[in-house]
């Protein structure tokens, strides 16, 4: 079976979220193309940007391509093993581990994400993102936004 642009839209869409849980390059010009990937991956209409309601269905993809076991929670490890399948540009961008990534968003502290935990925490990083507040996220604001969350989190 040959895989077709649609059947890679939810692994695009859930590496491209994964992305925006805190991974970006501090230089300026891989966080744009990071940007401009993500936006290719989840912006349904075509128009360049990513309204929340992409950016959520982005979101609730990404989490079910980490979900291994179907539980409704991701650890570390199913975390690991998604990344892993990642290239090797998109490794080296990663500079944050599986459990520090979670802690960003798990906010009952257990180490572990769940669905909820994961939607609340991709609603508050659209909302941190979206600097102009016209309820949509451009490349110049995704990539910016991505290396904000990176320095806080190092």
């Amino acid at each position: 079976m040959s895989f077709t642009t649609h059947h890679w839209k939810p692994v695009l869409c859930g590496l491209t979220v994964l992305l925006g849980l805190a991974v970006a390059t501090s230089a300026a010009a891989a966080g744009t193309e990071s940007a401009e990937a993500e936006i290719l991956a989840m912006d349904k209409n075509g128009d360049g940007r990513l309204s929340a309601t992409e950016h959520a269905a982005g979101s609730r993809s990404m989490f079910e391509a980490m979900d291994a076991n179907q539980d409704g929670r991701v650890t570390a490890g199913e975390m690991d093993a998604f990344a892993a399948k990642r290239t090797a540009h998109e490794r080296e961008e990663d500079r944050m581990s599986s459990a520090a990534k979670i802690k960003v968003i798990d906010t009952n502290g257990d180490g572990v994400l769940t669905a909820d935990e994961h939607r609340d925490g991709s609603a508050r990083m659209f909302t941190t993102m979206d600097t102009n507040r016209d309820g949509s996220l451009d490349k110049a604001e995704l990539a910016a936004g991505h290396a904000n969350m990176l320095k806080r989190t190092q």
